[in-house]
This record gives structure tokens, C-alpha cells and sequence, in this order.
């Protein structure tokens, strides 16, 4: 890339394609497209494009060779981004069973509904992030997306099963609780798994002082750092971390042998799902 391409990449390309996420978030709660398969089929187009991206403009180029961890990360990917889809779905179908009324602003506008649905996910995601690495049954979950000794955009959904459950349910719970539209919860699950494929993208871009907001690649590439597992737990937003002191950022370079856990956990798919469960 010349020069200004470089700079202009390095500056859009996270502001701009999530501005087209947004766009294709208010088109679903439009009408004009439906739920299924439109947010899965943009989830996978925003990975491809975040990999091309990487092959292209690399902030490690140590971490496009295979650590061979692939099938087994795109095994946890499938499993979950399966799981992000389809949680308006079962949010859906829990409301039939609703016995008491409705707490949720349905006289709001869309948007300040979708904005109070993303706090509550993202503060929820948040607390439970930390607790996760605060008690040692929920840390052996949370290790296996800790486990790659590379950051790259499928560390996103490299998660224990479980650990998913556990990192999202009380906010889900929460929002079925209140009436929370399903369809609203779905498009903000699917704004999110997109903004995790950026959070761990191994492309070298730069958002400026959105780093203070958005937990982008800057500031999450230091919670994988050894030693800096503790600060910036945030999921979409950071500001949680700088409200409540664990936010931490230094302008350097994360070097290819500083991320990764030192625990023995396998690479093989299923044994990564067993493991938290041995002595």
C-alpha cells in the first residue's frame, strides 16, 4: 500500500465498516431485510473482510502463520457465532412462557431501546469478564480464549461453550426479564460479534481517542498480554474499565511472544472442552 492508502486504512477501516454495521442493524429492525440469514451472512462477510485485511496490513505478520490452532478455532466459531444468532430465537421463545407483565420502555424510540439493551449486555459481559479471571473454576473456562499464542480475528469466538453461557446469561436473563424485543437483542449480538472480530484483529488500525469508548485491538490487545490480564475487560465499550479503575493503556507494541496462557491446555477442539473440567 502507498503511503495515504496506508493512512486512510489504518484510520477507516474499523470507524466505516462498523457505520455499515449500524446500517445493516436499522435495515433488519426496518423490515427490509429479515433476521435470518441476514446478520449471519454479514458476520461471515465482516470476518472474511477483517482476514483479507489482515493478510494485507498485519500488526503482527508472526501471527498469519498457523499456530496450528485453525480447525480448532473455526470448530469454537461455528459453535458460537451459531450461539449468537440464535439468541433472539430462544428469547423469543421464552416470552411465551412470560406470568408477569412487561417492565420494558416500549414507548422509546428504536434507537434508545437498542442503546439501553447494548448497555446492559456490555456492563453485564463486562462484569462477568472480570469475575472470570478473579475465580478459578470461571478462569479454566475463560482460559481456552486466552490460550492462542496469537491475536487474530477467530480468537473472537474462541470460547468454552459454557464460558459463553456464563459471560452472556445474566444480561440475556435480564432483558427476557424486562420484555426486551428479541429482534433488538439479535441486532446487537450481531453488532457485537463483528466488533470482536475487530477487538482481536491482527490488523495494524488506529481509532484515535475512540479508544476511550470502544474497546478496539489497541486497548484488548493488552488484556492478552502477560502480566496485564486484569485491566481492560471490556467487550464493545471500555468505558466500564475506566469508570471502575481497571482500564490501562501504553502506546507500544504487544510482541508476538507476550500473549497466551502457559497452562497445558491442548489444541485439539474437544479437549479444549474438557479440560476445565480435569485436575
Amino acid at each position: 500500500m502507498n503511503t495515504l492508502l496506508k493512512m486512510s486504512f489504518r484510520y477507516l477501516f474499523y470507524p466505516v465498516w462498523m457505520a455499515l454495521t449500524v446500517w445493516v442493524m436499522f435495515v433488519i429492525l426496518s423490515g427490509q431485510m429479515t433476521y435470518w440469514p441476514s446478520s449471519i451472512l454479514f458476520i461471515v462477510l465482516s470476518g472474511l473482510m477483517i482476514a483479507l485485511a489482515e493478510y494485507h496490513s498485519p500488526y503482527q505478520p508472526n501471527w498469519l502463520e498457523s499456530h496450528q490452532d485453525g480447525l480448532t478455532d473455526i470448530l469454537h466459531a461455528i459453535f458460537n457465532l451459531v450461539l449468537i444468532v440464535s439468541v433472539s430465537k430462544i428469547i423469543e421463545i421464552l416470552d411465551i412462557f412470560r406470568f408477569f407483565p412487561r417492565l420494558w420502555p416500549d414507548q422509546w424510540s428504536w434507537f434508545w431501546q437498542l442503546m439501553l439493551v447494548a448497555l446492559v449486555i456490555d456492563f453485564g459481559l463486562w462484569l462477568m469478564h472480570r469475575f472470570s479471571h478473579r475465580y478459578k473454576f470461571l478462569w479454566k473456562l475463560h482460559a481456552i480464549h486466552h490460550h492462542s499464542s496469537r491475536l487474530y480475528w477467530l480468537n473472537a469466538e474462541k470460547r468454552h461453550p459454557l464460558s459463553a453461557l456464563i459471560l452472556a446469561g445474566p444480561s440475556l436473563m435480564i432483558l427476557a426479564i424486562l420484555g426486551a424485543p428479541s429482534i433488538l437483542i439479535g441486532c446487537w449480538m450481531m453488532y457485537m460479534a463483528v466488533h470482536l472480530f475487530f477487538q482481536h484483529a491482527n490488523v495494524d488500525y488506529r481509532v484515535g481517542a475512540l479508544k476511550y469508548i470502544f474497546a478496539v485491538a489497541e486497548v484488548h490487545r493488552i488484556h492478552h498480554k502477560h502480566g496485564h490480564g486484569r485491566k481492560n475487560f471490556g467487550e464493545v465499550f471500555i468505558f466500564w474499565d475506566i469508570i471502575f479503575g481497571s482500564f490501562y493503556y501504553e502506546k507500544q507494541n504487544i510482541k508476538p511472544d507476550q500473549v497466551g496462557v502457559r497452562s497445558p491446555i491442548p489444541n485439539e477442539y474437544l479437549a479444549q472442552l474438557k479440560w476445565p473440567f480435569q485436575k
